[in-house]
């Protein structure tokens, strides 16, 4: 052992345990500095932290906290905490196999730092599906069940735009003009639609993408059809999370109106819905601009005081995409570490 040579010490030391206990199994080390996982969830974490920076680098929070009413802030962020729940039951309506609760719960609080650094229409479906293939969900049923989810999701939300659309009364609401920069973006996209699908290759390709991903999707949703108890869990907690959303959103417009300044649930339900469609359909992480922008004005031509308007749609997003970024990022290392995503 004195004579061994620096680099061959570990082997000197394998070989004396195995000359004292041969029948000791004997594996070999593996010596690893930094694991790919955890390389890209600090990059990520990285740009979400800029994102997240630039964003409250604008904010002047003296004026925030000092016109706040803190029992509305703290039914805001209750109902912000209760989302996550809602979240939670919406997945699992539409998955029969068997799915810890709890577990699921932290899936989508880790969604929330998955949001910030991709687009929310892209992030939350892998992030689900991964998750559902970790908790033993076959990958081809994983990825049914979210697109099932994702399809009633969408027709939910066109439900209930519609409905309280109606509720709203386009006589007791003012006129909203459109702006240029949300009539150029739906032509933009009116057009970039009309180029795939008059150019052969390009409607090829989306249909097969489209095809391979929910090729499953239409058996699923027999297979939760025949479950009505699954299939309640699934559209109650759309409803739930949407009616999170919007209490959360009321509650802070309260937060910072008095009680000369209020405008219906309905219309906030309106503002909403309208502005969470147009951040699924934004590029930009968790919509960021093009959210704000939609619920601001929305909120405005709803009747609500811009200074009221303003600080009550920074609260909603602060409680709703900003501050749950660090526990969503710790939820996100902590189900990585044990292998559920």
């Amino acid at each position: 052992m004195e004579e061994a040579r620096e680099e061959d010490l570990l082997t000197q030391i394998r070989h004396e345990v195995l000359r004292i206990r041969p029948q000791a199994p004997v594996e070999p080390a593996r010596l690893e500095r930094v694991r790919p996982r955890t390389l890209i969830s600090f990059i990520a974490g990285a740009i979400g932290a800029y994102f997240l920076l630039t964003q409250l680098a604008h904010i002047e929070f003296g004026p925030l906290i000092a016109g706040a009413e803190w029992g509305w802030v703290a039914a805001a962020v209750l109902f912000s905490a209760g989302s996550y729940f809602a979240a939670a039951l919406a997945l699992l309506g539409f998955v029969p196999e068997r799915v810890p609760f709890l577990r699921t719960v932290a899936a989508q609080v880790a969604g929330s730092f998955v949001k910030i650094v991709a687009p929310a229409a892209v992030g939350g479906v892998a992030l689900n599906t991964r998750f559902l293939q970790r908790a033993g969900v076959r990958p081809g049923l994983a990825v049914a069940s979210v697109g099932a989810s994702q399809l009633f999701g969408l027709g939910c939300h066109i439900l209930m735009l519609l409905s309280f659309g109606y509720l709203t009364g386009t006589e007791k609401t003012p006129s909203l003009s459109p702006s240029r920069t949300v009539i150029a973006g739906l032509l933009t996209v009116a057009v970039l639609v009309l180029v795939v699908t008059s150019v052969p290759f390009l409607r090829k390709f989306l249909v097969t993408r489209v095809r391979s991903l929910f090729a499953g999707v239409v058996p699923r949703m027999l297979d939760v059809l025949q479950r009505p108890q699954k299939l309640a869990t699934g559209i109650g907690g759309m409803l739930l999370l949407t009616a999170c959303f919007v209490m959360c959103l009321d509650a802070s417009i309260r937060a910072f109106g008095d009680d000369t300044v209020s405008i219906s649930i309905a219309s906030v339900a309106v503002v909403f819905l309208a502005g969470n469609a147009l951040g699924s359909a934004a590029p930009t992480p968790g919509g960021v601009g093009a959210v704000e922008a939609t619920l601001t004005v929305g909120l405005i031509a709803v009747g609500l005081p811009k200074e009221v308007a303003a600080p009550a749609v920074l609260l909603f997003r602060l409680l709703t995409l900003w501050l749950p970024v660090l526990p969503g990022w710790l939820a996100f290392n902590h189900l990585t570490r044990k292998e559920a995503l």
